[in-house]
């Protein structure tokens, strides 16, 4: 079995790394949040 240092990171499957993952994830998360906010304002 190889040792954790012997294996290369690998890209991600899109948006070319994992940086710009890690963003595209907390932009959605911000605005479903915003999204589940404004409705609850809504139908308050």
């Amino acid at each position: 079995m190889p040792r954790h240092e012997d294996v290369p990171d690998e890209p991600p499957p899109f948006l070319g790394t994992w940086k710009r993952v890690y963003l595209a994830v907390l932009i959605y998360l911000a605005a479903l949040i915003g999204a589940f906010y404004a409705f609850t304002r809504a139908y308050r």
